[in-house]
């Protein structure tokens, strides 16, 4: 009898969780679908600023040509009619803001239909979710990876190639930013400051039109700390020592790139060995006592290297803060310890996200028999 309770709670646990997680899914892309409409309703309004009534337009049609379908079950199945104001809403914005049209009359048509995306997300997404922020930590990871996809398209060779899909990306990195600044002060400050950053660098790379490999880093940099955030796991586990090591071979690739004159593939390394390495270190070294060690290495590789080398500092300088980080390295690679498995972690987050669900709910997951 036990066995069979056991058995039956086990199944309503998987069933559930899938429910939950796919219900939370739907509003999420709903959300992120509100969002990229927001950042297309921005790129209109820097193009009609700039008397550019032909990308304008562009801008004006994406989130009718590209989004509504993906909004539009959502949308039907919550409120038919105002399913069919969304959609009039975003069919007739390209003519309310062509170039027959006055400026302040084009802001106004924007006005309304982004007071109507709003009230779509109230309708759909509902206000309490719309209004918490791992779910809108969430929002910004996804705008921050579609963005440096259409950056990625856009330019090549320090050269914008496809103008709309370079504002597209700027335009998801500036609603991603919208976002950060709305719920920073509930976010932890270390982490907060770090975005604050690294917003600064991306926005940096968008006016240099840096590779997209420089960009895409940058961003995942944001997406990282928000993962950080949020707890949840990013890339597979790996013994400590390969972050260790790759550190060590991208810094030693810091002074050649420096050295022959490639400042920015130089960054691009330093970053990249903190963003795709050291971050993972971090949480270990605290673990094992070595908060202060931690912080140090950590202020070395994510500021000061990177500072001397936007500011053209001598080589010397350069190489000497190098070999300061590979000192510090060295010992690093004495004191962390090898990842254990998660697995456990994982499975009491879940069934305490499933208890809260439930009670949210007032669901009761098994009646007594």
């Amino acid at each position: 009898m036990i066995k069979t309770s056991v058995i039956i709670m086990l199944m309503f646990a998987i069933s559930f969780s899938q429910f939950v997680w796919a219900e939370s899914d739907e509003k999420l892309s709903f959300a992120s679908s509100i969002e990229e409409t927001l950042g297309h309703f921005w790129a209109i309004e820097r193009n009609l600023d700039d008397n550019n009534a032909e990308l304008a337009l562009v801008h004006a049609t994406h989130p009718i040509a590209e989004l509504y379908d993906l909004m539009k079950p959502e949308l039907v199945e919550a409120n038919p009619e105002f399913d069919s104001t969304v959609k009039q809403a975003l069919l007739e914005l390209g003519q309310k803001t062509g170039k027959d049209v006055t400026r302040d009359d084009a802001q106004m048509a924007i006005d309304q239909a982004r007071d109507i995306v709003e009230e779509a997300r109230t309708l759909v997404v509902g206000e309490d979710l719309s209004k918490d922020p791992s779910f809108m930590l969430k929002l910004m990871k996804n705008l921050l990876e579609t963005s440096y996809a259409e950056y990625e398209e856009a330019v090549a060779n320090g050269i914008i190639e496809e103008m709309a899909e370079f504002q597209d990306g700027s335009a998801f990195v500036w609603r991603s930013q919208q976002i950060f600044d709305e719920i920073k002060p509930e976010l932890p400050q270390e982490e907060a400051e770090e975005i604050d950053e690294f917003y600064e660098d991306l926005w940096d790379a968008y006016d240099k039109r840096a590779d997209p490999q420089q960009v895409t880093t940058i961003a995942n940099g944001i997406i990282k700390e928000i993962e950080e955030i949020l707890g949840e796991e990013s890339g597979e586990e790996k013994d400590l020592l390969v972050y260790v090591e790759n550190i060590r071979e991208m810094l030693a690739e810091v002074k050649t790139e420096y050295a022959n004159g490639n400042t920015d593939n130089a960054i691009s390394l330093a970053t990249k060995a903190y963003l795709d390495n050291y971050e993972f270190l971090e949480a270990p070294l605290d673990n094992a006592g070595q908060g202060e060690l931690m912080e140090e290495v950590e202020v070395m590789l994510r500021e000061e290297l990177r500072d001397l080398m936007k500011n053209n500092a001598p080589q010397e300088e350069v190489d000497a803060k190098v070999d300061q980080i590979l000192a510090k390295m060295d010992t690093i690679a004495t004191v962390v310890p090898e990842f254990g498995s998660a697995a456990l972690i994982i499975l009491v987050t879940a069934i305490v996200g499933i208890v809260v669900f439930a009670k949210s709910r007032n669901i009761t997951p098994l009646a007594k028999v």
